[in-house]
């Protein structure tokens, strides 16, 4: 059990790292449903997507402020909630190619702030447990490491759908899917040796290093938009799916 000088507010810094982590990953989801619709794809499981991601951003958002104590925390997730009204906006619109430019050019912007949210927290938690042991530290370091692989999974979907509707800025977008490929790929080898893998964990790894190898083996048509719409989108929720998994098993591991 990681031995905590005080928690988040009423919850865990291994949960409130871990819930901070999802809004990474749902700005982009929303991003990518946003362009999916925008493209033409009317599938209500994408419009789903989009409708309950909005409603959760703002549930945890609403978590996180409530048990928020550190100025350094509440000043980072303030300006999340500057940013996401302005996104809000274009998300509720109606999806077309105008207001998906507008989104391509917002949702980084809510990304860093979002990442500043849990850098914050990590900090915070460093700071009030400076004089326990490193590995409580890098526990929960490594539950930030699983937990962004989320929102990796989510932009890739998002970049590769950006370069097959604006051919016209496809390499400023094939730049960014080429960054997202480069870090989730490091991040998983990072992952693969911790120490605080259990057999589960080690299993679902197994099960993503499957679903990767497609991109790892075809990277150049990863970036040329060679695969269906439809494989990336699936693979990429897979794969979200996956690492939600093994954030939370890591987390679990954090509180026993």
């Amino acid at each position: 059990m990681i031995a905590q000088s005080k928690n988040y507010g009423a919850i865990t810094y291994g949960k409130a790292v871990n819930i901070s982590g999802k809004q990474r990953m749902l700005s982009q989801k929303m991003s990518k449903a946003f362009l999916l619709l925008a493209k033409g794809i009317n599938d209500d499981a994408i419009k789903k997507e989009l409708n309950s991601s909005k409603f959760i951003f703002e549930k945890q958002l609403q978590i996180l402020t409530k048990n928020a104590t550190s100025a350094t925390v509440k000043l980072s997730i303030k300006k999340v909630k500057g940013l996401w009204e302005e996104f809000k906006e274009v998300i509720i619109s109606t999806p077309d190619v105008q207001n998906s430019l507008r989104v391509l050019k917002l949702n980084t912007n809510l990304l860093k702030a979002c990442n500043e949210v849990v850098k914050s927290i990590e900090s915070s938690f460093n700071y009030n447990n400076q004089f326990f042991k490193d590995k409580n530290k890098e526990l929960v370091h490594t539950i930030n490491v699983s937990g962004k692989q989320r929102m990796l999974s989510q932009r890739l979907c998002l970049y590769y759908t950006a370069t097959t509707m604006f051919l016209r800025d496809s390499s400023d977008y094939k730049e960014t899917l080429n960054l997202v490929y480069t870090e989730f790929d490091n991040a998983i080898g990072e992952l693969l040796i911790s120490s605080y893998n259990s057999t589960e964990i080690e299993e679902e790894l197994g099960s993503i290093m499957s679903l990767w190898e497609k991109f790892q083996i075809n990277k150049k048509g990863l970036a040329n938009g060679d695969f269906p719409l439809q494989e990336i989108f699936t693979t990429t929720n897979q794969l979200t799916k996956s690492f939600n998994k093994i954030t939370g098993l890591y987390e679990s591991r954090a509180n026993n």
